[in-house]
């Protein structure tokens, strides 16, 4: 009996994460042919149909027994959509093998192009994008199509609901003194380690992306240490675009379930540090953690 074609892992990354810096959509299927091939241009195609904007679309296969994982990744400032236009693919691929001349092939694209119209981001939030992008200003895509330029108590909203024209304060809005911290079981000793400084500073630990995103909208947070979720890591991407300062405790504890194997765990664990001009602080005493120095763009300070 043929492996019939199934998804086996569909992540939306909503920002930074271990397969690049943007935000994107990774898709792994189990087929018994290799449709690689295939499958990268349907996902092309798919993306022109319902004017979805995508880049860097890579897809390749490995022999799984005696089938195939198929895996395709690529970049997208929408990545729900693009999540659910491979569930589509993914669909129209099993009909297909399957000789199913009822599928409906247009229904579907119909609602996924008019879904990506509805939530367009309006012309107003990109001129915005672009201006804060050119001044290298922080941003965040807030719920409800709101827009944030800057963090925490440097933060500026807008909501293009209200019709009203955007003014940014440009000379008052900009970052705030962010850590991230990740790890195991002793990433909250080090949250609270580092909130003990003597400074006003926001510390929790265990956010994912949403919690985390949620404290950087907060405008009574002037600086900020955040123990990051590593299941949200691996779901979601980091929740923003740079930091100041990268610590990682340690592997101990169980590898989240998400994690394929270590090797992903660690490289979860070590995306923080990329978006950091400091070296990263880590903790040595956990050996496995060493295989990150290489990586380490500016450093590394042990601790």
């Amino acid at each position: 009996m043929s492996t019939p074609i199934t998804i086996a892992q569909l992540r939306a990354y909503q920002g930074p994460n271990i397969y690049g810096p943007l935000p994107g959509v990774l898709l792994r299927i189990s087929s018994a042919a290799d449709k690689a091939r295939r499958l990268r241009s349907a996902i092309r195609d798919g993306a022109q149909s319902i004017g979805l904007v995508i880049a860097y679309l890579e897809a390749d296969s490995h022999p799984l027994g005696d089938s195939f994982l198929l895996e395709a990744r690529f970049s997208t400032n929408e990545p729900q959509i693009g999540a659910e236009l491979c569930r589509y693919i993914v669909d129209g691929m099993r009909a297909e093998a399957a000789g199913d001349e009822e599928w409906d092939r247009d229904g579907p694209l119909y609602e996924l192009q008019a879904r990506r119209r509805r939530e367009a981001t309006p012309v107003t939030t990109l001129q915005l994008l672009a201006e804060a992008r050119q001044r290298g200003l922080p941003t965040l895509r807030l719920p409800e199509g709101r827009l944030q330029i800057g963090y925490g108590a440097r933060a500026w909203q807008y909501d293009p609901r209200t019709g009203e024209p955007p003014a940014p304060p440009w000379d008052q809005v900009g970052s705030i003194p962010i850590t991230l911290v990740t790890g195991g079981t002793l990433r909250r000793a080090a949250v609270e380690r580092l909130a003990d400084s003597g400074l006003p500073v926001r510390a929790e630990d265990g956010l994912d992306f949403v919690a985390a995103r949620r404290l950087l909208a907060d405008p009574t947070v002037e600086s900020a240490v955040i123990g990051l979720d590593t299941e949200s890591i691996l779901h979601h991407g980091l929740p923003l675009d740079r930091c100041d300062y990268a610590v990682i405790s340690d592997m101990n504890g169980p590898r989240p379930e998400s994690a394929d194997d270590d090797e992903e765990w660690l490289r979860a664990l070590g995306l923080p540090m990329l978006l950091s001009p400091n070296p990263v602080q880590l903790n040595i005493a956990d050996t496995r953690l060493g295989a990150l120095i290489p990586y380490a763009p500016n450093g590394v300070l042990h601790i």
